[in-house]
């Protein structure tokens, strides 16, 4: 049985995205609530009013619980990243929620390395650049670079930058390749 060598479980915390994802709540509630009150508080015309209050109704609540779906992959996304004498294995629930494998066997080299999610990779989530190869990644800008026998390119981010060296040189026997050229 493999024995786990590194946990590590991320999440979206930054208070940038809680900003936006508050706003873009707001910019559909507001609206909303205000076109009812309008209507049905102030017996007034909203807009052309061409749409029924019925019709008013159900399209903001469509639109509210559509908007609270993308918060509550935002909150409850994850990335999981595990070493064990057998495997790199990295998930990124609730979009995907099996392991991605990558055996010793695999494996040319790797390193530990500041990258840009941004720059390299057009940001934080699971990502795919032809140049950079595949990202995953919630914040932070260390992560283990693994550089695949078959050409690929794989960058998982971690914020225990140690202990993922460590864990990588039992996997595989090498230390960092960036260290050692």
């Amino acid at each position: 049985m493999a024995r786990v060598l590194f946990r590590e479980e991320q999440r979206f915390t930054q208070w940038w995205l809680r900003a936006i994802l508050l706003l873009s709540l707001l910019s559909v509630l507001v609206p909303f609530v205000y076109g009812i009150y309008i209507r049905e508080v102030l017996h007034k015309p909203a807009g052309d009013n061409l749409m029924t209050t019925e019709g008013l109704i159900s399209t903001g609540i469509s639109t509210l619980i559509m908007v609270v779906i993308i918060l509550m992959l935002f909150v409850y996304a994850r990335l999981e990243t595990q070493i064990t004498t057998e495997y790199v294995m990295v998930a990124f629930p609730p979009f995907f929620r099996k392991w991605k494998k990558f055996s010793p066997a695999e494996i040319e080299k790797f390193e530990i390395r500041n990258y840009n999610a941004f720059r390299e990779y057009g940001g934080y989530g699971l990502k795919r650049k032809f140049k950079y190869g595949q990202s995953f990644t919630i914040s932070g800008k260390t992560g283990l670079q693994l550089y695949l026998k078959n050409g690929k390119k794989v960058l998982i981010g971690t914020q225990k930058k140690q202990a993922i060296e460590y864990a990588m040189g039992k996997l595989t026997g090498k230390q960092n390749s960036a260290k050692n050229g």
